[in-house]
């Protein structure tokens, strides 16, 4: 770009996007070796944030210093000037690249990004092998069911290895959350990966009027299960973790009815 270029604004090249990026630890060889003056007129209109990818990294680099350089996307930063419009996008899952203050921002598009993936994906297959239109046919979806929320505090862990709300980077700020999706036998489902799974034992808040000598536990394929209103229930993956929120075992624990 010559001198004459740069002191005339429309001459600017045009750019649509800008990939910037750490100089290492593998991105500085996708880069071409050039100079580039941009000039945000009217300001960003998309910022598309990825993840420190450790799995890139070589063996003599450092990720905790890595990680302390990367720049972290946070309402801070879209108070600036340039960034005021801008939209907010990322893959997931993210590391602390992009902070959680931003997820009830209304600029924050990852979650409709993540949800619309795999249809865009069907898209873009149907595409590639020739699909021009594809009919739809026309059928009265039902209604979709509802069910109640698991509400006590007391509650389980997910136990999908690869569910969101179990992730180190993820249990300070979620908090496990579950849809009663059956009685008999008694199933709860992740509201986070939609992964069901079958408590073993139960309570209720309305047995034991809140005396510890009568907080008792049953086993969740007791009679006494479907009797337990939602707003009352209680569960547990093992009796250790019922002993430890102070619960002792009924008559009804261990599969008898």
């Amino acid at each position: 770009m010559t001198d004459a270029e740069k002191a005339d604004g429309d001459n600017i090249f045009p750019v649509d996007a800008i990939y910037t990026t750490p100089n290492s630890p593998h991105q500085l060889a996708m880069m071409p070796d050039i100079s580039m003056q941009v000039e945000l007129r009217g300001g960003v209109d998309a910022l598309y944030v990825t993840r420190p990818q450790k799995e890139r990294f070589s063996a003599g680099e450092d990720g905790q210093g890595l990680k302390d350089k990367y720049p972290v996307v946070d309402k801070k930063l879209l108070r600036g000037k340039a960034f005021r419009k801008s939209l907010v996008m990322h893959p997931l899952p993210r590391v602390d690249e992009l902070a959680y203050e931003v997820d009830a921002d209304e600029r924050s598009m990852y979650f409709k990004q993540a949800a619309r993936g795999v249809p865009v994906r069907m898209a873009l297959i149907a595409a590639c092998l020739g699909a021009k239109d594809v009919p739809i046919p026309e059928i009265d979806s039902p209604a979709p069911a509802t069910y109640p929320d698991y509400r006590h505090e007391i509650s389980p862990v997910c136990p999908n290895p690869r569910c969101v709300s179990i992730q180190a980077t993820e249990t300070k700020y979620l908090k496990p959350e579950f849809k009663i999706v059956n009685r008999d036998p008694l199933t709860l489902r992740c509201a986070y990966c939609e992964h069901g799974f079958e408590p073993k034992f139960v309570a209720s808040t309305d047995w034991h009027e809140h005396k510890l000598d009568t907080r008792k536990y049953h086993g969740a394929d007791s009679h006494w299960t479907k009797d337990i209103r939602p707003e009352n229930l209680i569960v547990f993956n093992s009796e250790e973790e019922a002993q430890a929120h102070g619960f002792k075992p009924s008559h009804f624990t261990g599969g008898h009815h």
